[in-house]
């Protein structure tokens, strides 16, 4: 099925280099019929599946609204991403893209009557929704080493905007909005709770019978991709000194399928200081974050729920890039492998063929976060 739905991508990169006459004199008669519109509609295409890219895409929300309240913004995002988008004010609606219909979110796109994109994905499928959605003014993050795929459907873009890697990408998705006359917008990234969220943490907090006053510790042993995890056992002997120097409780936050995998860690530790948390869907996580006093884990999604949130986090680097994504503020400390380990994982730069992802996690010792966590608490 996989490789069908790549055959159906080339043949529509096939029909828009082919039909690019036409389609375009079809883009510029909607235009002019639609020119009276005074507020834009836009489309705003992020990573699709990936949490932490949707995260640092929020700014962008909130610097259209802020210049253009009555503008319409339309995102498209994968259902495993869409939960976090769900409540930000800032949105109009969600358009939900997988393989199986594609056709779908172009035609809802095309219905919507949009008249700004922005690809912010990088990707060749951005490319060709904006252009089948029939939008006039289409504007795309660029970067080099790009696939043939996106290198062939870049040109069906009005605006382009280089990325350098190693350069920060949630600035470079602000600068994109300079066609839209938005000139040094703030980069806040925005997360928001749900009711669910606000119930279902009650329940949580009351199970376990945790106050307001307990410091309530957080931490996800996983990630999406397994170069970054940090160890289990590593995280256990954490979690141990955190509770001895601060009498705290730590809840092991992670997804249904890391359910088996936490309860097999909490196996041998006392249950009135140590408790899971995966059955929180992606919408009411915010919740369960929000009321932590301080989150660790690897650069993963949560990471960036937890500084859009104002919680105060450490993130494990690793092998990741600091200078792309990863928060940096005061309420934010980076663990970062040895020196002389450089970072070997990017957003869209691809990593060399011998490149030791294990190195630099290793280097990552107990002793270095915990002097992280000493100092942020301090």
């Amino acid at each position: 099925m996989y490789f069908y739905y790549r055959i159906r991508n080339w043949i529509f990169i096939s029909l828009s280099i082919i039909l690019s006459p036409v389609i375009f004199l079809i883009i510029r008669w909607r235009a002019r019929r639609k020119s009276g519109s005074q507020f834009p509609r836009i489309l705003v295409i992020p990573q699709f599946t990936r949490i932490g890219d949707v995260v640092c895409a929020t700014p962008v929300f909130r610097a259209i609204k802020k210049q253009y309240p009555e503008s319409f913004i339309a995102v498209v995002v994968h259902k495993k991403a869409a939960g976090i988008l769900k409540n930000n004010p800032h949105i109009d609606e969600v358009i939900l893209y997988g393989y199986a219909n594609f056709l779908d979110a172009i035609r809802r796109i095309r219905f919507l009557q949009l008249n700004w994109s922005f690809c912010l994905s990088g990707s060749s499928i951005g490319n060709l929704m904006a252009w089948w959605g029939m939008i006039p003014n289409r504007v795309k993050l660029t970067r080099s080493g790009r696939p043939v795929s996106e290198w062939l459907t870049d040109w069906l873009n009005n605006y382009q905007f280089f990325y350098a890697h190693h350069t920060y990408l949630p600035g470079h998705y602000l600068k994109m909005l300079s066609v839209l006359g938005i000139s040094n917008p703030e980069e806040v990234k925005e997360v928001f709770v749900a009711p669910e969220g606000e119930k279902k943490i009650g329940q949580f907090l009351k199970i376990h019978q945790i106050s307001e006053f307990d410091m309530l510790v957080g931490m996800s042993i996983t990630a999406g991709n397994k170069i970054k995890e940090w160890g289990d056992g590593k995280f256990i002997e954490l979690a141990k000194r955190i509770v001895a120097k601060y009498t705290a409780k730590i809840v092991f936050i992670g997804g249904k399928n890391d359910n088996a995998r936490i309860a097999s860690l909490l196996e041998n530790l006392p249950k009135v200081s140590y408790f899971k948390a995966t059955d929180f869907s992606l919408e009411e996580l915010p919740s369960l974050i929000k009321h932590l006093k301080l989150y660790i884990a690897v650069d993963t999604g949560p990471i960036y729920v937890a500084h859009a949130l104002k919680t105060p986090l450490i993130d494990i680097v690793g092998p990741v890039d600091p200078r792309e994504q990863p928060p940096h503020d005061e309420r934010s400390l980076l663990v970062l492998p040895s020196d002389g380990i450089n970072p070997s994982s990017f957003v869209f730069k691809k990593a060399g063929e011998e490149v030791n992802y294990k190195a630099a996690i290793d280097s990552i010792s107990v002793e270095r976060v915990m002097e992280a966590v000493e100092k942020l608490i301090s």
